[in-house]
């Protein structure tokens, strides 16, 4: 038996992604409305401080955040 699309919770993500804010200053969106410094969507932007911790790691996960490391 297949489940549909729309009844398979979204996956959850990766322990080890951070939750901690990808943006590095250059806050230019393009014309599909996605920043050109850390690839957030306008809303993703928007809602960051009031998103938990799961939300903030499975944005990051999305772009391909891993931290800053000493380069901010």
């Amino acid at each position: 038996m297949s489940r549909s699309p729309e009844s398979i919770p979204p996956a959850s993500p990766p322990p080890t992604a951070p939750a901690t804010s990808p943006c590095i200053k250059v806050c230019q969106l393009d014309l599909t409305g996605r920043c050109y410094g850390c690839g957030r969507s306008r809303e993703e932007i928007a809602r960051w401080s009031s998103m938990s911790l799961d939300e903030r790691r499975a944005v990051n996960a999305r772009i391909g955040f891993t931290g800053h490391g000493d380069n901010r």
